[in-house]
């Protein structure tokens, strides 16, 4: 929903003409300066800051040139505020949709603006509500340091995403790919211990597949050997696990007559399995880790 704000007017403001967020910040007006922070901490549209003077009930643009005016020395009437009120809503409801509004401004223009926003179901939030003039530069600083937590949250949720968005397959590659790209933020991500764990399960992973691989060498090795017509080699087709193999009518005949390869090749299938096994680990770890994501 688009925003805009009204922002009251400063009673010391500068003696000469300039821009409206010039002419009403200076070092004495520290609740104004401190809204015009809070704005610009936010990115808020210039065109959608508006600054309320009393005299001749003004609706000023941001950038608006503000010749330099008397103080008044007294509050306005009931009955002028009241008026006043009517011309900002009439301002406000010049849009479609609708804004949400934001007042930063005292009770003397908030009270009869914020009964008209009211009765024609316009959302608003007066800021500053409640705290005494002297406190209201200190009470944007708190706004500000929330808008700066706010933000700094939105960005690790969607660093969290980023690294989520890595886990496709949860292989050990994406596992790795995690562990090199984000395990200086971990912390930050709440993931600590799940990298940790990664990172463990990673070692133990290259390991297996390493012994796997020097199983698999030894075998082809015996099989050049043993196998020198390819009758083992055709024999291994159909056995893609310790279950086959032993299922199979032929192992004790194949046994028999390539006892060193059904070794290597017992071996290969064991070290295999535990590779298959480590890899398994870091599925799952992967899973708990996409979940500790989403918190």
């Amino acid at each position: 929903m688009r925003r805009i704000a009204f922002i009251t007017e400063s009673s010391t403001r500068q003696n000469e003409p300039m821009e409206a967020h010039r002419f009403y910040q200076g070092q004495r007006s520290r609740w104004v300066n401190a809204v015009m922070n809070y704005m610009t901490e936010r990115d808020f549209p210039r065109e959608d800051i508006f600054f309320l003077s009393q005299y001749g009930q003004r609706i000023i643009g941001f950038d608006e040139i503000v010749e330099p005016y008397p103080v008044q020395e007294y509050h306005p009437r009931k009955e002028a505020c009241r008026h006043f009120a009517s011309k900002i809503l009439a301002h406000v409801l010049s849009y479609v949709p609708l804004p949400f509004v934001e007042i930063h401004a005292g009770k003397t223009v908030a009270d009869p603006l914020m009964e008209l926003l009211e009765a024609n179901g316009i959302q608003y939030r007066l800021y500053g509500a409640g705290v005494p003039l002297g406190a209201k530069a200190s009470s944007y600083e708190t706004l500000i340091e929330e808008e700066r937590n706010q933000r700094k949250l939105k960005e690790i949720n969607r660093e969290k995403r980023h690294v989520s968005a890595i886990i496709k397959d949860w292989t050990p590659e994406e596992a790795s790919q995690i562990v090199t790209e984000y395990d200086s933020r971990a912390q930050l991500y709440g993931i600590e211990n799940h990298i940790g764990e990664l990172k463990s399960l990673l070692g133990n992973c290259r390991q297996k597949r390493k012994e796997a691989s020097k199983a698999l060498t030894d075998l082809e090795t015996m099989m050049e050997q043993e196998d020198q017509n390819g009758n083992f080699k055709a024999f291994l087709q159909a056995q893609k696990s310790l279950s086959d193999l032993h299922a199979s009518t032929d192992y004790e005949r194949i046994k028999s007559m390539f006892g060193k390869s059904i070794a290597k090749f017992t071996c290969y299938l064991l070290k295999r399995q535990y590779a298959v096994q480590a890899e398994n680990r870091i599925n799952e770890s992967l899973l708990r880790l996409q979940v500790a994501l989403l918190k």
